[in-house]
């Protein structure tokens, strides 16, 4: 560090010319990678035949933590999910009292379907819920759902026919239902829109890695038991799950199915929501990072193209604080083509192409876009583009930083997020 700064000091043109030719390698070869997997993402996802001769049995696992919206979510999986009731399993996985009560009722009301985990010592983290459950789990199916989800009636059947298929992993297309609550909600939804229909999409139909979403995951068990379940202190354990199935050599599939979601609406939630994912995903760098470099026999299971999409995902907390950088070498270079820069410093040495950054991540926003329009949000370009780069390079990048901050000097920690039922009412509007 000592010697890089005594090499901006002495060099500040030589360390300038570096640092944007840096910059801008880095943003091509992601730009490049990215607009592929757009290409292919645009075109339909996987949608198969749901005339079943053989009903699998599913497993529906939902964890909660202190949610008084956990019956509305039990009730969607027994009489709004089309699917033969002595086929479906619920099991909730509970860590509150209250959620306890709420529970036992509904196994009291339906004992054949309904069963419940009552958890009194525990360590307080999602995936370690997951494992639990899982043992009580008889379902050739499993399915995490998250409490605030509402799936979609054909859901179960297009999964079910999809792993009969031969598929082990597919995750269903998440969509919010409170679009409307705040800008940050409305720009939750296009993002997500961008990543499920566009960014997973392309990348299961090009056979790379495809992470899974946290919820709206649909295995085959025995795919889930010969990985090892969850990593229980991962803070975003889905997409480790996802590389160790990736090393097992199932790809995860997109599907044209949904489960309807709530985004944060306020800035707060979004920050720690967001902070645990992105730690999460340094958790798995550092874990998996010299596995897929280092060791032969994994990198002949995966190939080049898996190595590559599992590590562009794992590292994207680090892009979103380039982008700060990128931007700042951007602008250096406009205003020393106005003169405005003493010419010491730069010496006409910020070439031209320090504007690529820029454009690529131009490409961010068209998917957002784009995956908001194919799902059929309303989408005011002009109106929310300021929203859309505040929420990628002000509010992405301090995300990011904060989980770094948490990842070098907090013990692992599980910032929940509050649900408040929200978007109930606007996805039976937006659906029918």
């Amino acid at each position: 560090m000592s010697a890089l700064a005594a090499f901006a000091a002495l060099m500040p043109s030589a360390f300038l010319f570096s640092l944007a030719a840096g910059i801008t390698a880095i943003y091509t070869a992601w730009g490049v990678y990215h607009l592929i997997v757009t290409i292919s993402g645009i075109k339909p996802p996987l949608s198969p035949d749901t005339r079943l001769e053989v009903y699998p049995r599913i497993s529906a696992i939902i964890p909660a933590r202190n949610e008084p919206i956990l019956g509305r979510t039990i009730e969607a999986c027994l009489y709004h999910v089309d699917y033969p009731q002595d086929k479906k399993e619920i099991i909730v996985v509970v860590d509150d009292e209250g959620g306890e009560r709420i529970a036992f009722w509904y196994q009291q009301k339906h004992p054949e379907t309904v069963k419940v985990l009552a958890r009194r010592q525990f360590f307080p983290t999602k995936p370690s819920a997951l494992n639990d459950a899982m043992l009580l789990c008889t379902g050739d199916i499993v399915v995490i759902m998250d409490v605030e989800d509402i799936p979609d009636r054909d859901v179960f059947k297009k999964a079910a026919a999809a792993i009969q298929g031969g598929k082990q992993a597919v995750q269903v297309m998440l969509r919010i239902g409170n679009t409307e609550d705040s800008w940050i909600s409305r720009i939750f939804a296009m993002e997500y829109a961008g990543w499920f229909r566009i960014m997973l999409n392309g990348r299961s139909n090009l056979k790379m890695f495809a992470p899974l979403g946290g919820t709206g995951n649909y295995f085959s068990r025995a795919a889930l038991r010969y990985v090892g379940g969850y990593e229980p202190t991962n803070l975003a354990e889905d997409a480790e799950l996802a590389i160790r199935l990736r090393i097992a050599r199932w790809n995860v599939s997109t599907l044209d199915a949904r489960h309807w979601e709530e985004a944060p609406v306020k800035f707060d939630a979004w920050l720690k929501q967001r902070t645990r994912w992105f730690r999460g995903w340094m958790q798995s760098f550092w874990k998996y990072a010299g596995i897929l470099l280092l060791q032969p026999t994994v990198a002949r299971r995966i190939g080049f193209l898996g190595i590559f999409s599992t590590l562009v995902m794992l590292v994207s907390p680090l892009i979103v604080v380039l982008n700060w950088i990128a931007y700042a070498i951007t602008v250096l270079w406009l205003l020393e083509g106005a003169g405005l820069v003493p010419q010491f410093i730069t010496a006409d040495t910020v070439p031209f192409w320090t504007i690529i950054p820029l454009g690529f991540n131009g490409l961010y926003y068209y998917i957002w876009i784009k995956g908001a329009r194919l799902e059929g949000i309303e989408v005011k370009t002009l109106k929310y583009l300021p929203h859309m780069f505040f929420y990628m390079n002000v509010m992405m990048p301090i995300a990011s930083l904060r989980a770094f901050y948490q990842e070098l000097f907090k013990s692992v920690f599980w910032e929940k997020t509050t649900h408040h039922g929200r978007g109930v009412r606007s996805t039976a509007v937006e659906k029918h």
